[in-house]
């Protein structure tokens, strides 16, 4: 194999493509700076305020972010004196990371047996159920058990951030989602179970092969699941645990410069990851498309899911902690207890 040929079998190979390069770490940085762009705007349309943003005013002042990520990766990066500085630096990185891993075993295509460039790695990635290679950086067939898995790993590294600040409006902010993360974990465990009762399967991979949309076939489920999605990475109107008119921005209220930047990329990325799998189990994924056509098209679903959940920043006023709870337990846990019974019967009346 010469020199090119090695290139892009390593550059190609799943691990490494679906991990950093699409809708890896490289995509996902793009697409950090234009969601923050969109956010901005979108709120700033809605509430008729003219925004800070002159530079690039072609294009809508993105270019105006891009230089603020500039700005903040150079800034002095102030730690505590009555901090563990080890623990301090290392909380942001491993909370970035925890929220990045999902995307390391969600399926975004399916790769047929010829005509992609992905081909050379389909015995590798093989599922004789569904007659199809997927497209994946680890292929595991329980992938939706191990995705909700390690999401819920997350709200703990929050907890961890704003432990070894030792601030007191950070602290709050973490026994806030301590009470937030025991209602929405469950509830998204709930609606995704009624998918899966539904599909007879565990695997996003075949649930998209059915062709049929999670969202039509159970949308209480999908309505749950995007609700638990805003709850768990604290989207307006949810954005409770930083709350930045009572408690500056919660847990991240110690944090500046480069590490600031990773805290505030470590929410946005736990919403990415969620938007994927809503795009697969709710909206058909990639179907009916496949190879690298069909990991564009299961992406730009996720991306619009993502949009729209920022979106809600200019048209939603903030819940209050009992407001969020009380409606996490008093009205969308009896409705997920609707949705598994209604994937139990429409599981055993039609999907085979």
């Amino acid at each position: 194999m010469d020199a090119l040929g090695i290139l892009r079998f390593y550059i190609l190979y799943p691990s490494f493509f679906v991990t950093i390069i699409f809708p890896g770490l490289i995509f996902a940085s793009i697409l950090l700076l234009t969601t923050i762009w969109f956010e901005r705007k979108s709120a700033a349309r809605l509430q008729m305020r003219i925004g800070p943003y002159y530079a690039s005013k072609r294009i809508g002042g993105f270019l105006q972010l891009v230089a603020d990520a500039i700005k903040f990766v150079f800034s002095e990066m102030i730690i505590p004196s009555e901090v563990n500085q080890t623990l301090y630096t290392l909380a942001p990185v491993l909370m970035l990371a925890v929220s990045f891993i999902p995307i390391a075993v969600i399926p975004i295509s399916s790769i047929p047996a010829s005509g992609s460039v992905f081909s050379i790695y389909f015995k590798d990635f093989y599922d004789p159920n569904i007659s199809q290679g997927v497209l994946t950086g680890i292929f595991v067939n329980y992938n939706i058990l191990l995705i909700l898995a390690l999401e819920s790993i997350y709200p703990i590294f929050i907890i961890f951030l704003a432990w070894v600040t030792n601030n007191r409006f950070a602290l709050v902010g973490a026994v806030r989602e301590t009470y937030l993360s025991v209602s929405y974990d469950v509830i998204l465990l709930m609606s995704t179970l009624a998918m899966a009762i539904e599909f007879h399967t565990l695997d996003i991979a075949k649930i998209v092969s059915y062709g049929i949309p999670g969202f039509v076939v159970n949308p209480i489920a999908g309505f749950l699941f995007f609700v638990a999605m805003l709850l768990g990475t604290s989207r307006f109107p949810f954005d409770i645990t930083e709350a930045d008119t009572e408690l500056v921005i919660g847990p991240y209220t110690e944090y500046s410069g480069f590490l600031f930047v990773l805290t505030m990329a470590g929410s946005y990325l736990g919403n990415f990851v969620y938007a994927l799998v809503f795009s697969d189990v709710f909206l058909s994924g990639w179907y009916p498309l496949s190879g690298f056509p069909g990991a564009v098209l299961t992406v730009f679903k996720a991306v619009i899911v993502l949009f729209f959940s920022v979106f809600l920043r200019g048209v939603y006023g903030r819940y209050r902690i009992d407001q969020a709870l009380r409606g996490s337990w008093k009205y969308l846990f009896p409705l997920a207890l609707v949705s598994i019974f209604l994937g139990m019967v429409v599981g055993y009346l039609w999907i085979k």
